[in-house]
């Protein structure tokens, strides 16, 4: 169609990654689209990657407690020394540290733990 000179064009609905149309084809299509459901090694691999981030949180959090009290009992109880107020901005610098380090054990947990539950559950599928 030609108006004053333009060319006017229609809107046509794309056609999904599934072939089927947007919407317009017959009966209802759920909101959130078509679910996939996962294979038994995808869920396997779901279930085991949720246990190695459940285990590297545990380990984090295992590490920080264990260098505070270490810090906190050589610090106070083996050396000897008391709170001071001026040394407190120091104190809370190596409590810091340990939360980094704490931190750091997570994220290394998880992507390591990760191409390990593939090796595993591709092992478990094969058998």
């Amino acid at each position: 169609k030609k108006q004053d000179g333009a060319v006017a064009m229609e809107m046509q609905p794309l056609k999904s990654a599934e072939g089927g149309d947007s919407g317009d084809g017959p009966g209802p299509r759920p909101r959130g689209g078509p679910k996939k459901e996962k294979s038994v090694l995808q869920a396997k691999l779901t279930q085991l990657a949720v246990q190695i981030g459940k285990a590297g949180l545990a380990m984090s959090a295992v590490t920080v407690i264990i260098l505070v009290l270490y810090f906190v009992i050589d610090t106070f109880v083996v050396q000897g020394r008391p709170w001071v107020a001026e040394c407190a901005p120091v104190y809370v610098q190596y409590w810091v540290k340990f939360f980094i380090i704490g931190v750091t054990v997570l994220v290394v947990a998880v992507p390591e733990g990760l191409p390990l539950a593939v090796t595993i559950s591709l092992a478990y599928s094969v058998k």
